[in-house]
């Protein structure tokens, strides 16, 4: 009850007594980027899908100002298969002990458990002309007293998402995030937390047992200009001609290495996230070119998705053939956002680019 009391008192009651630009303002401090030394917990992941049905893992964290490991337990026929991850400065480590093999990743920036949470948190000016920020109430989350918070898209086919944000550094304890149709997909909740407390001494060591497979894969990814894309990559890149409604470009970049080049196009609103991904069609696959033939929604790609990660997660995609590129579109967003896009691509092409 005290604790309850001192954050009303520093917290709450002055958000309260604010004007509404002032309070408006408030709130979106709370997300900018967390601030910890360390943190440690249990995370509960929760999936809603009606194609792939419903799924529930759990990820033990560990993290500091620099570096992180994730545990987390996939089901498997076989039996439960358990993986590592270890996300540093030099590079990213991923331990599979089922199968006695390590895998090191340089050269490119890697995904950070932060992504977990599913919104951009370094553009902010952005975001506030794109959503509404609302303050919803005050809960518990892992014992922790925590604001609820809505980000509200302006435009319906955007993404809605719920925050349980801890005021005093900034951690959104949970995530909720709905469909463009108001449905349930994704829920993030910590169970159980620690922060500012020692880490387990080792927990960053990245020595695999002697007795393990080792392997390094290296994959480039750097910022790359339209121009140069012929140069870097062997063929000229497809610029959409429609974004949806506050979508700006974030960055272009080339993905390679010795099997493959990809070209990975972004585009944010200031929270959501879309990627455009283009290569050439493979050449056992180059007939049939067009859209009728060649539009593929939902199935695999072995290039041109984003890590296995996010694939966990439920998200828009579309993949279409044009012009001897094949672009892969994954978003949150709503689906016909997506094919308004790829129709600007084929439409550009159709002209003459």
């Amino acid at each position: 009850m005290r604790r309850w009391l001192t954050f009303l008192l520093l917290v709450a009651a002055p958000i309260a007594g604010w004007g509404w630009g002032e309070r408006e303002q408030g709130l979106w401090r709370l997300l900018q980027p967390p601030h910890f030394r360390t943190l440690q917990g249990t995370l509960q992941v929760s999936v809603f899908s009606e194609r792939m049905g419903d799924r529930v893992w759990t990820i033990s964290l560990w993290a500091d100002e620099r570096r992180s490991r994730t545990q987390l337990m996939l089901p498997h026929p076989e039996g439960a298969r358990q993986i590592i991850t270890i996300t540093t400065p030099e590079g990213m480590w991923v331990f599979l002990p089922f199968a006695k093999r390590a895998i090191r990743q340089v050269g490119m920036n890697f995904p950070s458990w932060r992504d977990l949470w599913g919104f951009r948190s370094d553009k902010l000016d952005l975001a506030q002309r794109n959503y509404d920020l609302r303050f919803v109430g005050r809960d518990k989350v892992a014992d922790l007293p925590c604001l609820v918070v809505e980000l509200v898209p302006k435009f319906k086919e955007n993404p809605k998402r719920r925050l349980w944000i801890h005021p005093p550094t900034r951690l959104p304890l949970r995530l909720e995030r709905y469909d463009p149709d108001g449905k349930l997909r994704v829920r993030i909740s910590f169970t159980e937390v620690q922060i500012d407390r020692p880490l387990p001494l080792l927990i960053f060591d990245t020595n695999p047992p002697p007795d393990w497979q080792w392997e390094e894969v290296s994959v480039q990814r750097q910022p790359l200009r339209a121009l140069d894309a012929p140069q870097v990559l062997g063929f000229s890149l497809l610029l959409p001609t429609w974004v949806p409604p506050g979508y700006v470009l974030d960055g272009l970049f080339a993905l390679q290495d010795r099997r493959f080049k990809v070209a990975h196009i972004v585009y944010t609103d200031g929270i959501s996230v879309i990627s455009l991904f283009e290569h050439p069609v493979p050449k056992e696959r180059s007939r049939g070119e067009g859209q009728a033939g060649s539009e593929r929604e939902g199935r695999r790609s072995k290039m041109g998705l984003p890590p296995p990660m996010v694939r966990m997660f439920p998200q828009q995609w579309l993949r279409r053939d044009i012009a001897g590129i094949r672009i892969v579109l994954v978003g949150e967003t709503s689906k016909e956002w997506l094919e308004r896009i790829a129709d600007s691509l084929t439409s550009q092409v159709a002209s003459g680019r």
